[in-house]
């Protein structure tokens, strides 16, 4: 069963490895096994999403975004049951939806801690949405300041908190309200494999994308840890372009690691045993 870490010791952690000079590597794991075999790879933080599960089903990660199921339920019983069982020493932390007018959110995160979650990140977010619904959101009473709440509530239960923002004014606002102790600006669902964006910003643009919202973060809170996450970050090679053109301190991984480095190696094994024929002398 996972370790529960206090907010100290899971950031002694984080901050010892960037100190002896590793980049910081944080994954999500929609099942046992991935969180099984991703802990053995060495990673620094699992998270447990609801858009990890819907990878897992073969959906994109949007689908998480949308109105099915119960997102917080979905992420407290997978961590419960499938990953925080396989996890020896990895903090594991749970994305969690902040609008959720269905809880009470304090005795909710209680009972996260309670299982053994060491950290809360706002996800889902309403912080993806703009526009018009965006607006909406917000002067109907559910906007990205619940998820502020849900984070500072986190801080005060003694759990590692981790910020999503997607554009300047809400990384403003989400380090001046709750200064998560990780801040991730999320670039873009992430490229590549069967239900990757192809259209979402390039390599170059994504880490001059990364750094502009790095530096708000940096300014309000300079010892923040910043992680890149998403776009076209999408194999190792990237996370290294990612970490020498920005102030990153490591990665996010999403899709990146649950999703495409699956997908291939399972069908060509598949194919491989397909390939397999009987012998000559076979009755």
């Amino acid at each position: 069963m996972a370790v529960r870490y206090t907010r100290e010791q899971f950031l002694d952690r984080l901050r010892k490895e960037i100190q002896s000079g590793k980049p910081l590597v944080m994954t999500g794991a929609g099942s046992g096994i991935c969180a099984k075999f991703i802990e053995r790879g060495g990673v620094d933080i699992l998270g447990v999403y609801n858009t990890g599960y819907f990878r897992m089903q073969g959906y994109g990660s949007l689908a998480g975004m949308l109105p099915m199921a119960d997102a917080n339920e979905m992420v407290y019983q997978i961590g419960r049951r499938e990953v925080l069982p396989q996890v020896k020493e990895v903090p594991v932390v749970a994305g969690l939806n902040g609008v959720d007018v269905l809880r009470d959110m304090r005795l909710f995160l209680e009972d996260c801690k309670r299982v053994g979650f060491s950290g809360v990140h706002n996800f889902p977010t309403v912080a993806w949405f703009d526009g018009e619904f965006r607006r909406t959101l917000e002067g109907t009473g559910l906007g990205y300041q619940m998820e502020i709440d849900m984070l500072n509530t986190a801080r005060e239960l003694d759990l590692l908190t981790v910020g999503y923002a997607f554009n300047e004014e809400d990384t403003e606002f989400l380090m001046t309200k709750a200064a998560p102790d990780i801040f991730v600006f999320h670039a873009g669902i992430t490229q590549g494999g069967s239900t990757g964006y192809a259209e979402g910003s390039g390599l170059e643009e994504m880490a001059q994308r990364t750094q502009v919202h790095n530096a708000i973060a940096k300014k309000i809170k300079p010892d923040v840890i910043l992680l890149g996450h998403g776009a076209a970050l999408v194999d190792p090679e990237d996370a290294q372009y990612v970490g020498d053109h920005t102030d990153c301190h490591g990665v996010q991984l999403g899709s990146s690691i649950e999703r495409i480095a699956m997908e291939k190696p399972l069908e060509e094994r598949a194919a491989a045993f397909k390939k397999v024929r009987f012998g000559s002398g076979r009755p």
